[in-house]
């Protein structure tokens, strides 16, 4: 059987909302995103819903070439696999179905970046940061994390350690499927 995995995608754009999150976090990477094919094809996270404004924002679909990272010149990136069960897919796959069916009782919990940059953990109720929304999404499809902080303030920089994730790439996203393509040119997942 073939093995199976879940991609998490660390970026940072250039838009003025990651600047000014790299600016207080110190961080090098602003968002994350969630995929379960190695082209990134079905890239989902809670982001702005258009390039153009930072609001409104929800969960959304992402794809390197539209919108905020088709925009962008470059994007420095990293991009890690994390295996996982049949089973585990399966039920991210739900997960992820759930959010699709019902993206409007959810929304991009913007006042959450002010308590995650002050440390302070707050109840989460259909309202969700990137970061925040990966390990949720992590959780409830049973992949085990292992980040130690309150689920409230996880930060994208947070999955960078996670045990059995495998870095596979480093570098410009813009550049990313024809890296994998060049790699793994049978692998379509």
């Amino acid at each position: 059987m073939e093995k199976q995995y879940i991609y998490l995608v660390l970026t940072r754009t250039g838009t003025a909302i990651s600047k000014a999150i790299g600016l207080v976090s110190g961080k090098r990477y602003t968002h994350v995103s969630v995929a379960s094919n190695i082209m990134l094809t079905d890239m989902y996270s809670f982001c702005r819903d258009k390039k153009e404004a930072p609001l409104p924002a929800n969960f959304n679909h992402e794809d390197i070439d539209t919108e905020v990272f088709g925009a962008c010149k470059t994007i420095p990136s990293e991009v890690y696999r994390i295996p996982v069960t049949y089973e585990q897919l399966e039920k991210y796959n739900d997960v992820i179905r759930h959010f699709i069916i019902n993206r409007e009782s959810y929304t991009y919990d913007i006042g959450a970046l002010f308590l995650m940059a002050l440390h302070i953990p707050y109840n989460m109720r259909n309202k969700f940061t990137c970061s925040v929304w990966v390990g949720f999404v992590l959780g409830k499809s049973g992949i085990d994390h292992d980040i130690k902080k309150h689920p409230s303030l996880i930060e994208p920089e947070n999955f960078r350690s996670i045990q059995n994730a495998e870095l596979i790439y480093k570098g410009d996203l813009k550049k990313y499927r024809s890296y994998i393509a060049g790699k793994y040119p049978n692998n379509s997942r």
